[in-house]
Formats: structure tokens, sequence, C-alpha cells
């Protein structure tokens, strides 16, 4: 990491061994986990348990002094400027991805006719990451 990093933080007088991003990620993914495995969902429980084991032990690996490039991007473990962008444009990609994808979940909905729940959670995740899209489009143009 670099000097100064800003998701550098300390706890306890030590360096966190991963970005507050990832952090947060984890959490999430453990959380959601325990969730499922309580509510007897455990396809979805053990997806979200290997996401948050892969992505801790990832963003930890990434922050080791012999890290790559690529093994940083992808650990979101940004090390400089050139991590960031490359880190941004992977993002961006996978925005579009996302759209396109929620895009054909919502025609397989309508050919399948699935229940009214999955259905509308389909719509609203949609909608979701088209607002987030304007949102933060509009952020950054007027950021600069």
């Amino acid at each position: 990491m670099s000097m100064g990093d800003p998701d550098e933080e300390r706890v306890g007088g030590r360096v966190w061994p991963m970005s507050r991003t990832n952090t947060v990620l984890v959490v999430a993914c453990t959380v959601g986990a325990v969730v499922c495995f309580a509510l007897g969902q455990n396809v979805a429980a053990l997806a979200l348990l290997v996401g948050a084991i892969g992505g801790g032990v990832g963003a930890v690996f990434a922050r080791r002094g012999g890290s790559g490039d690529l093994e940083r991007v992808n650990a979101l473990e940004y090390a400089d400027e050139r991590d960031r962008v490359a880190g941004m444009k992977g993002l961006a990609t996978v925005g579009v991805a996302a759209l396109l994808l929620s895009v054909g979940q919502l025609v397989l909905h309508a050919i399948v006719h699935t229940d009214p729940t999955s259905r509308w959670a389909a719509v609203v995740m949609f909608f979701a990451l088209v607002i987030c899209w304007f949102v933060a489009n509009w952020y950054f143009v007027r950021r600069g």
C-alpha cells in the first residue's frame, strides 16, 4: 500500500489487513451467509460464505509486497492511481454486464411467468442499477 492511502485504517495500532471496501463486502457476505443458513437456504449460504472467504483471503494476499497489478485490482486493493484507473474501468464493465443481465432476467421472468415476488425483485434490481448508474454519472460529471 502506498503511504497516505485513504483505505489504510489502523485498528489497535495495527494496519487493518484489507481495505474498508473489502471489509464491508466480507462482512455483508458473512452476515448474508448466516441469515441464509438460519433460513435453511444452504446453497445461497454456501455461495455467500465462499464469497466472503475468497474475497477476504484475496484482499489480504493482494496487500502483500509481492502482489501483482492484476492481483491487487481483482481484490480492490489499489496501490496507486494506475491500479485505481484499471479498477474503475473493470467495475464500469461489470456495471454494463449487470445492466444487461438484469434486462435478460426481466425478459426471462416474462417468458417463464415466475412468481410475483421474484418478478418484483428483478424489477427493483433493474431500477436500482439504473438509478445507481445515473447518480454515479451525475456525481462524477459534476466532480470533474
